[in-house]
């Protein structure tokens, strides 16, 4: 796919009101395909809505450039990108219709009546709100308010759209409807979204890749899943989902594969090695979820016992915590079963870890 977004070596600092700097980005630099969701997460104050703003013409940059189909949007107003935003709060104007705020971006602009009609009618009809054009603002739910926003914004045909944490108003069942919803109109229409939230179950549903911010840098750019499954630092595996970080040395290698002796002496065999070298201190990555505990004989794996300090029953399943000496506590989310009394405090568990649920990263205080 050919790139309609294009940032290179996109800076931005700011006066901390303590003194010294807040640097929001640092030297970033992403491409953006045509009808791709790319969303940007990170924590607060990662620089997400920073390269928002800068995209939008909001904020301008210290350093770097930023293309829209090949063309420089340094100096350019707000108002002559061709993008649209779509804000937390959606500054809708109470005063007019429905379908006067979809149509005022239009009006301003000169479009023809019969054009201006047309396009409202159908966008409305996209985003379900058809029989509501002559509708107050003030008449409608947050959902539906949240469409008009939407509406207001796509129907400039803008080349990407940007959406700054759009849905974290709404309740949870809302949210995830329009979370669907978003992702279908987005395919649907063709266009660019970038997203902006710090929700990772978020994150991980809705978007074709995602840009982990933090410190105002690309901590890493993947589709969700592999972001989810290797990470490349310890940032982004704490950052996305539960997990369990293991602290141990490689102390020996194979072609395509490892083994890995933790702080407590349990070595862990058949580890997946990447670049990482014999000696290299490294820290090993298993999802909660990814752990057995009833494991058949065919499955191919590594076992790790301890004792249950933590058992948390959350309907399909048991939330439990395991020690042992020597590591840090250790999270499994395991399936619950009929002889709940197994997975009590105090009882002694092997939890079984395949080969294929285990990845390496390295630590982040080894020497370069």
């Amino acid at each position: 796919m050919s790139a309609v977004l294009k940032i290179e070596g996109a800076s931005k600092s700011f006066d901390a009101p303590e003194g010294g700097k807040i640097h929001a980005l640092r030297n970033v630099s992403l491409t953006i395909a045509h009808n791709e969701f790319l969303t940007l997460l990170g924590p607060s104050g990662c620089g997400k809505t920073t390269m928002l703003r800068a995209v939008s013409g909001f904020e301008d940059l210290d350093a770097g450039e930023i293309y829209i189909e090949g063309v420089a949007m340094g100096g350019r107003p707000a108002h002559k990108r061709p993008v649209n935003t779509v804000f937390q709060r959606y500054a809708l104007f109470p005063h007019l219709s429905v379908a006067r705020n979809v149509s005022y971006s239009l009006e301003v602009a000169g479009v023809d009546k019969a054009e201006i009609r047309k396009r409202v009618g159908d966008m409305l009809e996209m985003v379900g709100l058809g029989a509501f054009g002559e509708r107050r603002i003030a008449q409608l739910s947050g959902g539906q308010q949240q469409r008009v926003a939407l509406a207001r914004s796509l129907v400039a045909r803008p080349k990407v759209l940007l959406l700054d944490e759009p849905l974290s108003a709404l309740d949870k069942n809302l949210r995830h409807k329009m979370q669907e919803e978003l992702k279908g109109l987005q395919h649907e229409l063709g266009i660019t979204f970038i997203f902006v939230t710090h929700d990772q179950e978020e994150a991980l549903v809705m978007s074709d890749r995602i840009a982990v911010l933090e410190g105002g840098k690309i901590q890493q750019l993947d589709a969700p899943e592999a972001l989810y499954r290797y990470p490349r630092n310890e940032f982004v595996a704490r950052f996305i989902g539960e997990s369990n970080l293991l602290p141990g040395t490689i102390v020996a290698t194979d072609c395509d594969t490892c083994d890995v002796r933790l702080s407590d002496d349990t070595v862990l065999a058949g580890c997946r090695r990447g670049d990482l070298v014999e000696g290299a201190r490294v820290k090993v990555l298993i999802r909660p979820e990814s752990v057995i505990a009833s494991p058949d004989s065919t499955t191919a794996g590594q076992a790790i016992r301890g004792t249950i300090s933590e058992s948390y029953f959350i309907g399909t399943d048991y939330q439990l915590v395991v020690r042992r000496d020597g590591l840090p506590p250790f999270r499994a989310t395991v399936r619950a079963q009929t002889d709940a009394a197994r997975f009590a405090e105090g009882q002694p568990l092997d939890l079984f870890v395949p080969h294929d649920a285990m990845h390496l990263i390295a630590a982040e205080d080894a020497p370069a």
